[in-house]
């Protein structure tokens, strides 16, 4: 709750990997894990917020060096099951790199079992975790949780590519939002 000054919501948390996160759609709409340790609040749960007023979202990444970075949007919104929980966000800012890492706006939800990426290939399987893939593009906080010892780059890990390439190497992400007046 001290982020920029607080007031946040967190929608998704990892820092040790005790929750899988390679779960179908209908876990990603109700939510899983715990909100004390790792979770994913759910798609439902983040459209009814995210559309009740204008929100924004601040991603928090660290790399098992301990370096830390933020990629901050002023504008954030799902849309709902109707529209497979549809990307929208707006005005990046930040430290984890120079060009945003989330897919575009209107960039469909993507789960194992629900293929809603523009890649023949079937990013959410291949790249593990559901997602906003596009066409696998450059994020996925939701991939496996490899140990900080792996040094291995694996293409189904955590990824915020225009931070630090294909493969974080993360030991901890949030991503949060408030209202954007706060």
């Amino acid at each position: 709750m001290t982020t920029r000054g607080g007031g946040w919501t967190v929608l998704q948390h990892r820092r040790n990997g005790s929750v899988n996160f390679h779960r179908g759609w209908t876990d990603y709409k109700m939510g899983f894990g715990e909100p004390s340790g790792e979770h994913w609040l759910g798609n439902d749960i983040i459209h009814k917020l995210t559309s009740s007023q204008e929100y924004s979202l601040h991603v928090q990444l660290k790399d098992r060096e301990g370096n830390e970075a933020f990629s901050h949007y002023d504008r954030f919104y799902i849309e709902g099951e109707d529209n497979s929980y549809s990307l929208h966000a707006e005005g990046f800012s930040g430290t984890a790199g120079r060009t945003s890492s989330l897919s575009h706006t209107g960039t469909q939800f993507s789960t194992k079992d629900r293929d809603n990426d523009r890649c023949t290939c079937k990013c959410a399987q291949l790249a593990s975790g559901g997602w906003w893939f596009e066409a696998c593009g450059p994020s996925n906080l939701n991939g496996i949780y490899y140990p900080s010892s792996s040094s291995m780059v694996r293409y189904n890990g955590i990824k915020w590519y225009y931070w630090k390439g294909p493969n974080l190497m993360g030991t901890m992400t949030s991503m949060m939002v408030r209202p954007a007046n706060f």
